[in-house]
């Protein structure tokens, strides 16, 4: 059976009585248990003035969720009521030793659990670890897709314990991401946090080019709606992306032609958006650029990293003095100092992405205020990656950009559900010497996929002794209830027998899955359906749904490339059409045209 070789301990306790609970530290139990709800002696959450933003955030989300569970508000204040002889939930940071990045410390008086962090974020995670032990689930994004136990008193024994995450920034670079995407682009966000990920990637305006929003990133569209919620949250934001034409318009075209691409002997401007690429070795492009970089940096304090992508697409410039591996990371040089003029905390990021880009300097330290975001899948270049990171500050860093979580791109519209692969990254980073990993949710509409994946990743970034098995028989139990016998014996057949690793995203490897697909989904599909005329709870029922849809998607996406026959890819579109209720599941129908109907074409 998958994921049954592993006999390690996991990072949520099943005790029926909550305790906080942690992958390393110390740990003393005490003998006064703290209660919430009807009779409960915890009269109060304190936050301490100095917890920032994301600590009375957290703050209020507890006594949020602690009311949605017992029907009993717990008052919010900034000092502990005088006189008082119950007990109360501290929030404060601290510069604790034991601390690493965004970890949190949990420490229990006769009358107090103090949550403490050196990031105010880490409270707001604290405070997620505790709900989550009190039985609250936040597998997906939405309201409607949270787990809440409903319970007249709430009892939680305490233990002293310390938290850290094993690797620095988790985050998700967010497609789909326009004024219609709002509403999910909120509920990602808050997703990520409760699943403690820190770190978001946007792009000020970069225009979807696919047919439908998937690969919009439009944050200007957005952005007073959702910057609060990632202030909020304490979250790392970086603007980036392929939004190069924003700092240096393709209007410049006209006045400044030296300044843009030689391609095939020319110099000349093709459709957006892959054309109008840079001619990085131009100093006065360079200084243009630059200085628009700077500009909005400083008028923009709220990012932590601004990227200096090359337009997505290629067509790299081919003038001789461009022909250097090293011209596009000389450019960036430049930018970087120009930015650190007006902006000496922000992070400057070079898109390691292509050949003309792959390569390290010849440096023995980059300049502290670049960092490297890598754009290769895992295993290739792997030299070059090692080059990067041991000239690269600590403090900047060097990123993986990461496509399996969440792409539907690379995933010809048809992510996978990869628990295993999850997981393994996280290690993959850490023994690579990654910051972090920042993969695709592209798009944030299509969640259903991403954010099953995007939870085993969060869990062994926090728990480098994860437990797979565990982990999904407390998802089953909390998303399946009373049919979480059948739901294992569904999800196991999937993981073991319709999707075999390892996942290869080219046409022939989607063909050659077929032969898998087609023996063993008619089985699995009979007992979806079963589960489904068991079910007597509505919403459990959409969850055997979603996943139907997942398989029968499989089944003919899989069926497609193995006939490769243009008619068959339509009956995978009208299947999208028919499930337009299901767009959290499978992509819509003029994206798989877009796509993978290019696979098809003579």
């Amino acid at each position: 059976m998958l994921l049954r070789c592993l006999n390690l301990y996991p990072f949520l306790s099943s005790l029926v009585l909550v305790g906080l609970v942690s992958c390393n530290g110390n740990r003393q139990s005490f003998p006064n248990d703290f209660t919430f709800g009807k009779n409960g002696n915890v009269s109060s959450i304190v936050c301490s003035p100095g917890a920032g933003q994301a600590g009375l955030f957290a703050a209020y989300q507890l006594q949020f969720y602690l009311k949605q569970i017992t029907g009993e508000e717990i008052p919010v204040s900034e000092a502990k009521p005088s006189g008082s002889s119950n007990k109360s939930i501290y929030l404060s940071l601290s510069t604790d030793s034991l601390l690493v990045w965004d970890g949190y410390r949990v420490r229990t008086t006769e009358n107090e659990i103090a949550l403490t962090s050196r990031e105010p974020r880490g409270l707001l995670y604290a405070v997620y670890d505790m709900l989550e032990q009190a039985g609250c689930s936040f597998v997906y994004p939405g309201e409607a897709e949270q787990v809440v136990p409903k319970k007249d008193q709430l009892e939680i024994h305490t233990r002293d314990t310390v938290v850290n995450p094993v690797l620095e920034h988790r985050g998700f670079a967010l497609y789909g991401l326009d004024k219609e995407g709002l509403e999910a682009g909120r509920n990602f966000i808050d997703w990520m946090a409760k699943n403690r990920f820190n770190y978001v990637l946007v792009s000020e305006d970069r225009p979807s080019d696919s047919d439908g929003p998937a690969h919009g990133s439009v944050w200007k569209e957005v952005d007073k709606e959702l910057l609060p919620e990632l202030k909020k949250r304490g979250f790392v934001i970086e603007m980036s992306e392929h939004c190069t034409p924003v700092f240096f318009p393709r209007s410049l075209f006209k006045q400044h032609p030296d300044w843009f691409a030689l391609n095939n002997g020319e110099r000349k401007l093709g459709p957006p958006p892959y054309s109008g690429q840079i001619c990085y070795s131009s100093k006065a492009a360079i200084e243009y650029y630059g200085n628009a970089l700077a500009k909005y940096a400083a008028a923009h304090p709220e990012f932590h990293t601004i990227g200096t992508w090359p337009l997505d697409g290629g067509e790299y410039c081919e003038c001789e003095n461009c022909k250097d591996p090293q011209t596009v990371f000389n450019a960036v040089t430049n930018i970087a100092s120009k930015i650190k003029q007006v902006r000496p905390d922000i992070k400057v990021e070079h898109l390691a992405y292509k050949v003309q880009t792959w390569q390290p300097p010849n440096l023995k330290k980059l300049p502290e205020n670049i960092s490297v975001l890598w754009c290769r899948d895992e295993g290739e270049s792997e030299e070059l990656v090692k080059q990067w990171i041991a000239m690269t500050d600590p403090s900047s860093g060097v990123y993986q950009f990461e496509y399996y979580l969440g792409d539907n791109y690379r995933s010809r519209s048809n992510v996978w559900l990869r628990p295993r692969y999850a997981v393994d990254m996280v290690q993959h980073a850490r023994t690579t010497g990654y910051r972090g990993v920042i993969s695709l949710a592209l798009p944030v509409q299509n969640w259903w996929r991403t954010c099953f994946n995007g939870r085993f990743f969060a869990r062994a970034s926090w728990d480098p002794d994860i437990n797979i098995d565990n982990e999904l028989a407390a998802f089953y139990r909390d998303y399946f209830g009373q049919q979480r016998q059948e739901a294992e014996k569904v999800f196991t057949a999937i993981f073991n027998d319709m999707q075999k690793e390892p996942y290869l995203p080219s046409p022939d490897d989607v063909a050659k899955n077929w032969l898998g697909v087609e023996k063993t989904s008619p089985a699995i599909l009979r007992d979806i359906d079963n589960a489904v005329a068991n079910s007597i709870d509505s919403l459990i029922s959409r969850r055997w749904k979603r996943l139907r849809v997942y398989v029968e998607g499989m089944m003919l996406q899989t069926k497609d490339y193995h006939t490769r026959k243009i008619d068959d890819i339509r009956v995978f579109e009208n299947f999208s059409k028919t499930h337009n209720d299901m767009r959290e599941v499978i992509m819509y129908p003029g994206y798989i045209r877009w796509r993978n109907e290019e696979d098809f074409l003579p």
